[in-house]
């Protein structure tokens, strides 16, 4: 998942490599909103983790945690792609 994640996502993301499990965690550009991100994903049939469900303080917006277990490859890869996808539009809409 991860190599689909540095094809589909914006360059400059970055991805933990995780020692076991099925989640992994993304960490897009400074100022990228994972809760908008997430809204915009609402209808595709994808949903993440945004980051800042992970601290009290509310940090982490602009990363998520993405699990893939329990999918076929093709399914999970194409979920990515929408992700990143739906980030570039957000991202051209800020621009």
């Amino acid at each position: 998942m991860i190599d689909w994640v540095m094809r589909y996502f914006p360059e400059g993301t970055r991805a933990s490599r995780p020692q076991g499990g099925f989640m992994l965690w993304v960490e897009l550009a400074e100022g990228f909103d994972t809760l908008r991100l997430n809204r915009a994903l609402l209808g595709k049939g994808v949903q993440i983790a945004v980051g800042s469900i992970f601290s009290a303080s509310g940090k982490y917006r602009n990363c998520m945690r993405m699990n893939f277990a329990a999918k076929p490859n093709r399914e999970i890869e194409n979920a990515v792609r929408i992700v990143g996808e739906t980030i570039a539009l957000l991202n051209a809409q800020t621009d």
